[in-house]
């Protein structure tokens, strides 16, 4: 049999099915099974490499969350639904989802095989690829953005537009009696009374822009306004916004409770539509097209120093009954690897950003039947950024400022790992109803210098007036600089 020409992800996704295992079943009853392509919304289609199989070829079947990597032989590929005598050759737990499955291969054998590190590599956040010289692997590198003359990152999370959102939107006249002022007046007001008001280089977000997926016109329009303002307010241009999703910004279902966890997992997975408006989003706000990966570096080029950023989606988990928990998976790994990898030409501080937690941060945490919605592979992600030299990590995601130091001493004599400065910013505009105990709204600037590193950590109140200072002075991070 020939090479592969293709490479198909996947993962055991719903509860109690071994997808492997559910294919081989018909196999050995009827001689084949059919196996969906579960496009998601926005990938390529790869119709011309498709329709060049040649019958019988092969794929790879691939699941890199546990490397394993199987050889089916193709017998034939086809585009749309089946036709209902065929729909006894796939596996049961999603053939309710048929019509909505983008094309099928037909399989006549599945045989386990070696991993192949260049082949799984290639995916990104697809679950298809062509394997030919021609495909790229995954592009997660942005061009550079230059700052001249500036020297700081604006990190805001947890604006929660809509019913729980604390400040006025754009266009909105006040109450009588209403002290509040727009984000924009806010922000611009105490970064004035701190004399940072014309250096910031950058907006950082750090997810749950909306709430609980509300990514209707008014809304969605009162972000993009918000945004548009700030932007201009601070003489920025719109490739200098940099964003992650929050698990709010993922289109997530009315009634949890009501939940079918296997059958939700199915449906998602189908489509993944479920943060096909997030992307959307992000193409209007920060010029990033919508097909792009949510997993990517960024390099900031301020005034003494070159700032990298992994940025990271942590919101992977589809919606069931875990979906408040963070995970990156393989694909945010392979940015934190990336970042690992860039060149150090200037002096140069490494950061990543998600929106989960990675370390606790309230007190005492809420109980709660589905658990403590720490990311669930944080010592990966810590370890692998550890390795990549990343001295500073920021999210949202608890709604509570704190500041810590992530510190691993390493097993087996191994060397000792640089410590993470860990930021969880807090939440800046979620009104108090949503905020734990008597916490205030916060956001924080980020200050690089050709040597070090500042944090100041700032109250940001809804009618303007002058906060509190949480924080302010640096973080023991000193620049990398070139060998």
């Amino acid at each position: 049999m020939a090479a592969p020409a293709i490479a198909l992800r996947f993962r055991d996704t719903t509860p109690g099915i071994d997808t492997i295992q559910a294919h081989l079943d018909i196999i050995a009853s009827t001689g084949f099974v059919w196996w969906g392509w579960w496009k998601k919304a926005f990938e390529d289609e790869h119709l011309d490499a498709l329709d060049k199989l040649q019958a019988p070829a092969s794929a790879y079947i691939v699941d890199r969350s546990t490397r394993r990597m199987y050889v089916a032989r193709v017998e034939t590929w086809r585009r749309g639904a089946l036709a209902d005598s065929e729909l006894a050759a796939i596996p049961r737990y999603y053939a309710q989802e048929h019509n909505r499955i983008f094309g099928w291969f037909k399989l006549t054998d599945l045989q386990q095989c070696d991993y192949v590190d260049d082949v799984a590599n290639k995916f990104g956040d697809h679950t298809l690829v062509p394997l030919d010289e021609t495909v790229p692997l995954p592009d997660r590198v942005t061009s550079v953005t230059y700052a001249t003359g500036r020297s700081s990152i604006l990190h805001l999370s947890d604006l929660h537009f809509g019913p729980d959102y604390d400040f006025l939107v754009q266009g909105e006249t006040p109450a009588i009696g209403n002290t509040k002022r727009t984000l924009t007046q806010c922000i611009m007001d105490d970064l004035t009374r701190i004399g940072a008001q014309n250096d910031v280089a950058a907006i950082l977000v750090t997810g749950d822009f909306t709430t609980r997926g509300d990514w209707s016109h008014k809304t969605r329009g009162q972000i993009l306004a918000e945004f548009a303002s700030l932007t201009a307010a601070l003489g920025l241009d719109q490739n200098q916004i940099i964003a992650v999703p929050g698990n709010h910004d993922i289109v997530r279902a009315a009634d949890a409770s009501q939940l079918d966890p296997a059958k939700l997992s199915v449906s998602n997975q189908a489509a993944y539509e479920h943060e096909l408006h997030y992307r959307v989003f992000c193409e209007e706000l920060m010029g990033r097209r919508f097909r792009e990966t949510l997993n990517y570096v960024r390099r900031l080029q301020l005034e003494q120093a070159d700032v990298l950023i992994g940025v990271l989606n942590s919101c992977t988990i589809v919606q069931t009954e875990w979906t408040e928990y963070g995970y990156i998976g393989d694909s945010g790994i392979d940015a934190l690897q990336e970042l690992g990898s860039e060149s150090i030409a200037r002096p140069t501080f490494k950061l990543m950003a998600l929106h989960h937690h990675l370390l606790p941060v309230t007190s005492v945490a809420t109980l709660n039947k589905k658990g403590i919605t720490l990311s669930v592979d944080a010592p990966r992600i810590l370890d692998t950024a550890q390795q990549a030299g990343v001295q500073l990590a920021v999210h949202g995601h608890e709604h509570m400022p704190r500041v810590v130091k992530y510190e691993n001493y390493l097993l087996n004599d191994a060397p000792k790992a640089a410590p993470i400065c860990v930021v969880s910013n807090g939440s800046a505009g979620v009104s108090s109803n949503r905020r734990p105990g008597n916490e205030r709204n916060t956001y924080c600037l980020f200050r690089f210098t050709e040597s070090e590193m500042e944090l100041t950590m700032r109250e940001l109140r809804p009618d303007g007036k002058q906060g509190s200072s949480l924080y302010d002075g640096g973080l023991a991070i000193q620049a990398i600089l070139p060998s």
